[in-house]
């Protein structure tokens, strides 16, 4: 005889989320919300995490309902799916919703070699040299490699200007793959994120580099052209480096779904983000919080900033929320 909950029966089959490649921390996040499903169902209702590469493909495959639910960083990213730009030319997900969002503050940052010379993008996009150039994967769910694109091209950089030079551009899935490239030799420039990791510190404790900040003209490129933002990274964040860098901003894992996972599923999920992230932070407390891959506390009420709408369940989740915190304050 199945067991009796007081869910309906489009909720008993196992919940289906994607994560990132297997050992890193949108697979993680997906272990948590799973424990908490497991936890909240009267008859501990299953779920299945795939592997994924936490990007666009997790994206599609929330939105083409491949799976229930997904993890994916740069949250900003998201409206690019829903609208259909970028990456997403030709298979728009207008159905994609948030469920929530950790806080994970990030910047896609263009780092050379000090002996270049080089102090800014205009710098690279003028030079005739052979340059050897490190990039993340730019295939249509690659957002590492996007992201660094977009970057070099408000900067002016041509890509196809440098091989025509003699120079060339490795392609990356991994963020660190990129850095090493710098760090041991291989690259004279490299765009790259995963900038709280130690691998970026020990790239500007190792290596003369310069890490170059985005002036004005390239901030206003990547707004008008994409609506995206900038970072400033404090002067100070790596060693040797006593000045400030703009980057774009490549922050936040969004969790999310779309307008047709059930409501029930919805709520339980949401509540995951208003009374169970204490159990997630403790993962990450030992590391300080500025190098740390989530930035703790984690403060349900980010999701109002996240840049695509949430779905409805969740949304009255938070607001009720938000609500019984506003009521705390004002009766301290």
């Amino acid at each position: 005889m199945p067991t009796e909950t007081s869910f309906p029966a489009s909720v008993q089959a196992p919940l289906r989320l994607r994560g990132d490649w297997g050992g890193a921390n949108l697979l993680r996040a997906s272990g948590w919300l799973t424990q908490w499903v497991w936890d909240q169902t009267p008859d501990h209702r299953l779920s299945v995490i795939e592997t994924g590469r936490g990007q666009g493909d997790n994206l599609c495959a929330a939105g083409t309902g491949a799976v229930d639910v997904a993890w994916a960083t740069p949250a900003s990213f998201a409206r690019l799916a829903r609208e259909g730009r970028g990456p997403f030319v030709g298979r728009a997900l207008s159905d994609l919703v948030a469920l929530g969002v950790f806080p994970h503050r990030d910047a896609m940052i263009p780092v050379v070699r000090a002996d270049t010379g080089f102090t800014s993008l205009a710098d690279v996009a003028a030079s005739d040299a052979p340059l050897r150039v490190s990039l993340g994967v730019n295939d249509p769910d690659g957002f590492m490699g996007f992201g660094a694109d977009i970057v070099l091209a408000a900067g002016g950089v041509d890509l196809d200007r440098i091989v025509r030079n003699g120079g060339t551009v490795t392609r990356h899935e991994q963020p660190f793959d990129a850095v090493a490239d710098l760090r041991e030799g291989r690259a004279d420039v490299m765009v790259s994120e995963a900038i709280m990791t130690p691998d970026w510190q020990a790239l500007a404790r190792e290596q003369q580099v310069q890490f170059l900040s985005l002036g004005e003209s390239e901030v206003a490129a990547l707004k008008e052209a994409w609506g995206l933002g900038v970072i400033e990274v404090p002067a100070g964040y790596f060693p040797n480096a006593e000045y400030p860098v703009v980057a774009l901003d490549y922050s936040d894992w969004i969790c999310v779904t779309t307008t047709e996972l059930d409501n029930e599923t919805a709520t339980l999920l949401a509540r995951a983000f208003v009374e169970n992230t204490a159990e997630f932070e403790r993962g990450y407390r030992h590391l300080p919080v500025d190098y740390s891959p989530l930035r703790y506390p984690i403060d349900f009420r980010d999701a109002e900033h996240l840049t695509i709408p949430l779905h409805p369940a969740a949304e009255r989740v938070y607001r009720a929320a938000s609500r019984a915190v506003d009521k705390d304050v004002r009766t301290e």
